[in-house]
């Protein structure tokens, strides 16, 4: 019978030093769900603010807006991501754009005053006039220049490779004041 204690005991206390051993090490991790530390941490980590953005464009000749609640970030980045994939959408919804267009990604330049914006594919029809063309770009620099977002200026990409256009000159950026 005491065989049978001592052999319980020895495997309790292997057990509970394997655990030890492993929690010291790193291997484990031991996290209270709801300790007081955590939950403030999270709330000084996550700032959710909106914003009011005016979205402008061309449609039948003149310069139309609407306006929209955005989630706004911190990040310029996606603040400018968010503007204009919901601008290109409203575009679609309006028959400007024939196919829905989306933004791929959006890189600033180190001193923060160029955006490099590439489109997921090419945003013009191959029949579309030079017209429509220069107002879909024109859409998007007049809707990140009276938004203030802080870019001077912006490059368009597809694919993360130079637009290629044989009306317009994409190789170099667009100002958008």
């Amino acid at each position: 019978m005491k065989t049978n204690y001592l052999i319980g005991a020895s495997i309790i206390s292997f057990f509970i030093g394997t655990t030890l051993f492993l929690y010291f090490q790193g291997w484990i991790i031991l996290q209270y769900p709801y300790s007081k530390k955590q939950n403030r941490n999270l709330l000084s980590v996550v700032s959710i603010d909106k914003k009011r953005i005016k979205f402008f464009y061309w449609n039948n000749n003149a310069w139309c807006t609407e306006e929209s609640n955005l989630i706004w970030s911190p990040q310029n980045e996606e603040n400018i991501l968010y503007v204009i994939n919901n601008l290109l959408t409203l575009m679609h919804e309006e028959e400007i754009l024939q196919k829905k267009i989306s933004i791929e990604s959006v890189m600033l330049s180190p001193t923060g005053q160029e955006a490099f914006i590439s489109f997921e594919r090419n945003p013009f029809r191959k029949e579309a006039s030079t017209f429509e063309k220069w107002k879909i770009i024109e859409s998007i620099l007049k809707t990140i220049g009276e938004n203030k977002i802080p870019i001077q200026s912006i490059r368009f990409l597809v694919r993360h490779k130079p637009l290629e256009d044989y009306h317009l000159d994409f190789s170099k950026s667009w100002s958008c004041n």
